[in-house]
């Protein structure tokens, strides 16, 4: 006995005919009564009485009609239930971001998914670009934004935006304040001492990359995985340092830095949303997905993010 054969014999009690049930479920008459035979050989008893008037169900098919109704009833709840929690944005959902914008977007993801999904947990780190990278590659987070030029086969990317790279010093007594748009050829890199990361950060990887092109020698003056170390040295003036938009905005807003786009040529990276490819992502981790698309373009429409977006916002965000 299977569901297949009790919704067959529900159909032909409720139209009391084989041939009615049959254009009903769109399935050929003898098809159909044999199914029915087979049920009344493995139950051994007769299930219906046949008439020329159709088809009335015995004492035992009145039985069976009342519990086929019942299991049917019950698998398709079953089905709505799995399918209502499959939909249910719940769990623990791990994010990893860089230090530049997970300032900005953790504090606002952190609330909106508590106001929201308040059956959904967050675990937010911050990492820097190769080892946000590595963490997403392992399937050790469900959601990371970073900076890459090569995207890895183990991993989804959703491209959200290209930034432009600003040469940041402190802004000195006397200078005229510095209104982010202007610019400032590559060679300034060498002239100035530079306080970069160490070998894991994607915009060292660019700096270096162009002075390599350019046969040119960096002064490096001090090095340091610290996010915060560097904006500290860069405002004492010690050194100037290289940064994007995200990175640099409040000290902008409150006048104590100079940034200048680095130009000829110019020096830009490419920002991706992305997520474990053999790990798909549950209810949680899209609607955690979406809150941080929505987020990020909130940051471009009020310049903490400065570029070209590359993501349309639409009505259905899922790539």
């Amino acid at each position: 006995m299977n569901i297949r054969q009790l919704r067959y014999f529900i159909s032909i009690v409720d139209q009391g005919s084989v041939s009615s049930a049959a254009r009903v479920l769109h399935i050929a008459q003898p098809a159909l009564s044999q199914h029915i035979a087979n049920l009344e050989e493995e139950l051994t008893t007769e299930l219906l009485v046949r008439s020329s008037r159709g088809v009335k169900p015995t004492k035992a098919g009145e039985v069976l009609y009342h519990h086929a109704r019942k299991i049917v009833a019950q698998l398709k709840q079953a089905t709505d239930d799995v399918r209502k929690e499959a939909d249910t944005p719940r769990g623990e959902v791990s994010i990893v971001l860089p230090p530049m914008l997970g300032i900005h977007v953790a504090p606002l993801l952190l609330e909106r998914v508590a106001e929201k999904y308040p059956e959904v947990e967050l675990r937010i780190m911050e990492e820097l670009a190769l080892t946000v990278k590595e963490m997403i590659e392992n399937g050790r987070v469900d959601l990371g934004i970073l900076a890459t030029r090569e995207k890895a086969t183990r991993a989804e990317y959703l491209h959200l935006y290209t930034e432009p790279l600003y040469l940041v010093s402190r802004h000195r007594a006397g200078e005229k304040p510095c209104s982010g748009t202007e610019t400032v050829d590559v060679e300034a890199l060498f002239t100035v001492p530079l306080v970069l990361s160490q070998q894991t950060h994607a915009v060292r990887e660019i700096v270096e990359d162009v002075a390599e092109k350019k046969g040119r020698a960096l002064n490096l003056r001090v090095t340091t995985e610290s996010a915060r170390l560097r904006l500290s040295y860069i405002r004492s003036g010690v050194t100037s340092g290289v940064l994007p938009w995200p990175s640099l905005d409040a000290l902008w807003r409150r006048g104590e830095i100079s940034a200048k786009r680095l130009v000829n040529p110019d020096l830009i990276r490419d920002i991706y949303l992305a997520w474990p490819r053999n790990q798909p992502l549950n209810a949680a981790s899209r609607a955690v997905r979406q809150e941080m698309l929505d987020i990020c373009h909130e940051l471009f429409d009020h310049g903490v993010i400065r570029g070209t977006f590359r993501h349309v916002r639409t009505d259905d965000q899922n790539p």
